[in-house]
């Protein structure tokens, strides 16, 4: 909820755009179907007016303004509508449940993907592909998507390894060079141990991508990429759930990537691993 979280800061706006902020704010179920200048006329500012602010929130004009704004906006609807806050209560019964959540992962991906630029995952691919060996960084929670991405690396012949003790993560950076690239998962991106390594990677110079939900903590300028995960902060919001789904969406559209690039030479290699591995009708397979 970045752009909703950035409106809220009022600090930052001259009157005539809290003006603004306050009626978007106060009327979000119609912004969507406003021009500019409409806008304006309800605010008595101008088109010139809305479109600093637009600036201001990092976004490029008011169209912009407007997909994002109703996508994180959707997402603060009370239940029945869209879920956000205390998703699963002691009222919910299992059809309720099993609903809210499909739900809940539905809208974080969609929250995750209209965050993504294209233009970014292609440059991060572009990384992956030319790295000898993608070591991943995590902890707690986060080191099972690690471990996930590492298995899902290799099926595209990728060499990763996923670290999640302070000893390993501090030797991996220190003895990282250049045919490294450095992977960091942190919900909070206020992880001291994760902060320390990220140091240590700058100093090494590895290229280093962050998934988070904070581009601007000390740890996201340590990095070279920054990857915006949907997120709430709440555990009973369920905002763990949220933020895995995000990372795996993630992880599987960089893996699908470079599937993308490789594939006679990935499909040629999955044949080799099954003859290995066994086949279904096969007397001696080992699954």
């Amino acid at each position: 909820m970045r752009l909703l979280k950035a409106m809220q800061e009022g600090e930052r706006f001259s009157s005539t755009e809290e003006t603004i902020v306050e009626y978007i704010l106060s009327h979000p179920a119609q912004i969507a179907e406003m021009t500019t200048r409409e806008l304006a006329e309800k605010t008595y500012t101008s088109p010139a007016a809305i479109f600093r602010l637009c600036q201001k929130l990092g976004l490029k004009g008011y169209n912009e303004f407007k997909i994002k704004f109703t996508s994180e906006i959707n997402r603060t609807l009370p239940c029945g509508a869209h879920i956000m806050r205390r998703p699963i209560t002691d009222k919910d019964s299992t059809s309720d449940i099993v609903r809210k959540l499909a739900q809940l992962e539905i809208e974080a991906i969609e929250e995750t993907k209209n965050e993504m630029d294209l233009t970014q995952m292609e440059r991060i691919a572009e990384l992956l592909d030319k790295a000898d060996i993608i070591d991943i960084y995590a902890y707690d929670q986060n080191f099972s998507l690690a471990q996930m991405a590492v298995y899902n690396f290799l099926q595209v012949k990728k060499t990763a390894v996923a670290h999640n003790s302070l000893n390993s993560q501090l030797s991996a950076a220190l003895i990282a060079d250049k045919h490294h690239l450095a992977i960091i998962i942190s919900r909070s991106g206020l992880n001291q141990r994760l902060i320390r390594t990220a140091r240590i990677l700058k100093k090494q110079g590895i290229k280093t991508i962050l998934l988070s939900v904070n581009r601007e903590t000390k740890l996201a300028c340590l990095c070279d990429e920054f990857l915006y995960v949907a997120n709430t902060l709440d555990y009973l919001d369920l905002g763990g759930n949220i933020f895995s789904v995000g990372v795996r969406y993630y992880f599987d559209v960089l893996v699908s990537l470079l599937l993308s690039r490789h594939f006679t030479e990935v499909e040629s290699f999955y044949k080799e691993f099954e003859n290995y591995l066994g086949h279904a009708d096969d007397d001696d397979r080992l699954w």
